[in-house]
């Protein structure tokens, strides 16, 4: 062969190299996109077994383009005498609720709030807060979602760094805001009673031990200043606004900042579009719960938190359901809103379904009205999984717990649980437009089914980025190189064969020993928890005191009532499971009992918490020895 033959064929390999690598490309995208099923390749990204469990239809969807005002009414505009919002007994019909949002709209326009602003809104479930997140969505602007139980300095900090200057706040929480319209920090604000929507002898009862609380306590009565209206000013305000309110549509504009919960380290405002909250609503009716028009949703979780806007408001009221407005939830109260309410759908942390089983009000209830008895936001033992499982179906409820995946930075809600693959202690397959996969973690390296390693996402949930922090945004999102753009969780987990994902635990969770072993105390949690005796546990690092760097494991462990006047013959039993249960380098080093588990203000188990505890108590203990050596 010459060398003229040779750069031709060379030439022909390369053409027929490229032809082959343009029709591998293409063949991965239809198996990544679900047009086509093919051979397994190992790898859930690619394979994506969890389509199986989808319908062609479903996975052909195509996703709602628009503001989630524009969404919720294109969904209910045919609908408009059904009920909306109930809230202590008040029903407030689809056209109540259109026209309060438009009303809620102008008073913004009048208030001087234009496309992009950023308002803080702090407060709890009330058909206000409810006007006020459609009403920012339907004029352009973004809500600066604020926890009202915040400390009045860590309010101060949200607003400063969103560089927001007016502020609607429930009025028992004014005076943490009052003092900041002295240095400009806020020009405004409006202060909402809860009692607003109330039914008349509801609120007129509220509004009586209010005056009275005044009179013993004048403390409590809020003295507004100059700045300062409440929400019958504010919306009277709003009728000299006679220009539009609804803005055009513009892709990925911000619609709600929703700040993390600070259990994993610093708190951030987590920027999300309207397109992210759409996305998970309609991605959540798509796993094939029955969730229909004539259903009823119990709303317990706020709107400050995204699993609160999004699938706590957002998908029932998408979906055209009756949504009770539940303001101050007591986990305690939990079993009589079941009583009251009867509730088809509801959504909540797993520690609320420890109470549900205790409850003596439900012993002898008919629960078959429950479709969807939904947790998410923190990982659910195994045994308090099993042991809900049975009481629901004692109770004659046809479904198990449906369980869910997620975070704030992806709206709240990536996977869930369906009757085909409710595996225990699984939180279920990925939604029909998402893609989970487990890498190596601090890598682009894929692992196989069954393989521990970083949880990663992509899809249309993912978050536009941190709130004016590119560092921190840059360290959770991350490009591949092929160009996907993949939240990595840090959680620990693995996909199996059929699709399924499970939660190992959190990366920052983990302990690593003076000796470089590993340790997740999930692990510890679910063996210990497996104990008659145990209501709750919760694992945490503590320092190895014998070696100069290293953390080890020490259990905090809260007994049933039955149980706890035997709880020195309980430790040993303990010790002596997780001895059995666990290998030798995973055992706590320590046990404590106690009455309770501190929570955050959702529900979660604040193992921080428990951490900075035991922390201190070290601490305390080397100032004493040092004061004795001295």
């Amino acid at each position: 062969m010459n060398k003229e033959d040779l750069i031709i064929l060379k030439e022909k390999l390369s053409k027929l190299n490229k032809l082959e690598e343009e029709q591998r490309n293409l063949y991965l995208k239809k198996l990544q996109t679900g047009e086509i099923q093919g051979p397994s390749v190992g790898y859930a990204s690619i394979d994506k077994p969890w389509l199986k469990y989808y319908t062609d239809e479903q996975i052909k969807t195509e996703m709602p383009i628009g503001s989630v005002y524009s969404h919720l009414y294109e969904q209910n505009k045919k609908y408009l005498g059904r009920t909306a919002l109930s809230y202590y007994g008040r029903k407030i019909t689809f056209d109540e609720l259109f026209n309060k949002i438009e009303e809620t709209a102008k008073a913004l326009k009048q208030m001087g709030v234009k496309e992009n602003d950023i308002v803080t809104i702090s407060m709890p479930n009330t058909p206000e807060a409810v006007y006020l997140f459609y009403a920012m969505s339907k004029i352009g602007a973004v809500a600066n979602m604020v926890d009202p139980r915040t400390s009045a300095e860590g309010i101060k900090h949200y607003i400063e760094e969103a560089k927001s200057d007016k502020v609607l706040i429930v009025d028992a929480y004014y005076n943490k805001v009052k003092s900041l319209t002295d240095d400009g920090t806020v020009k405004q604000i409006v202060a909402i009673s809860p009692a607003e929507s109330l039914p008349f002898g509801l609120n007129l009862g509220f509004k009586a031990k209010e005056f009275i609380d005044g009179i013993k306590d004048p403390s409590t009565k809020n003295e507004f200043n100059d700045k300062t209206q409440n929400w019958k000013q504010f919306i009277e305000n709003g009728k000299s606004f006679n220009g539009k309110t609804e803005t055009e549509f513009i892709p990925n504009r911000p619609v709600v900042i929703e700040h993390t919960g600070g259990t994993t380290g610093q708190p951030k405002g987590v920027v999300l579009s309207n397109e992210n909250i759409n996305a998970v609503s309609k991605q959540s009716v798509l796993t094939g719960i029955d969730m229909q028009r004539e259903h009823n949703w119990l709303d317990i979780m706020p709107t400050f938190i995204a699993y609160g806007v999004a699938m706590g408001l957002h998908l029932p009221l998408s979906i055209g359901m009756e949504t009770i407005l539940v303001p101050q939830f007591d986990p305690k109260k939990f079993d009589e809103l079941l009583v009251k309410y009867k509730p088809i759908h509801m959504v909540g942390v797993p520690s609320y379904w420890g109470t549900i089983i205790k409850s003596k009000k439900l012993a002898k209830k008919d629960l078959s009205y429950i479709i969807a008895p939904t947790v998410g936001g923190d990982a659910m033992d195994t045994t308090l999984e099993q042991q809900a499982n049975e009481y629901l179906k004692e109770h004659n409820c046809s479904s198990k717990i449906v369980k869910g995946y997620g975070m704030t930075e992806v709206c709240g809600g990536v996977a869930g649980t369906v009757d085909a693959n409710n595996e225990i202690g699984s939180v279920g397959i990925p939604f029909v437009k998402t893609t989970i996969s487990v890498f190596e973690p601090d890598s682009e390296n894929e692992v196989g089914y069954n393989q521990d390693g970083e949880v990663c996402i992509t899809g249309p949930n993912i978050m536009l980025g941190y709130f004016e922090n590119q560092e921190a945004t840059n360290a959770i999102l991350k490009k591949h190189s092929d160009g996907t753009v993949w939240v990595h969780t840090g959680d620990i987990g693995h996909i199996t064969e059929n699709g399924s994902l499970f939660i190992v635990d959190r990366i920052k969770r983990m302990m690593i020993r003076y000796d470089g072993f590993k340790i997740f105390p999930s692990l510890i949690e679910n063996v210990i928890a497996s104990h008659k005796a145990v209501e709750s546990c919760k694992v945490v690092s503590i320092a190895d005191e014998e070696h100069s760097q290293g953390k080890l494991p020490k259990a905090h462990i809260v007994l049933k009532p039955d149980f706890k006047p035997y709880e020195a013959q309980i430790r040993e039993e303990i010790i002596n499971l997780c001895a059995e249960e666990l290998p030798e380098y995973v055992q706590p080093v320590d046990y404590k009992f106690r009455e309770n588990l501190p929570l955050t203000p959702i529900g979660k188990i604040d193992y921080r918490a428990l951490e900075a505890e035991d922390a201190n108590i070290k601490n305390k203990s080397s100032e004493r020895v040092l004061t004795k050596t001295l």
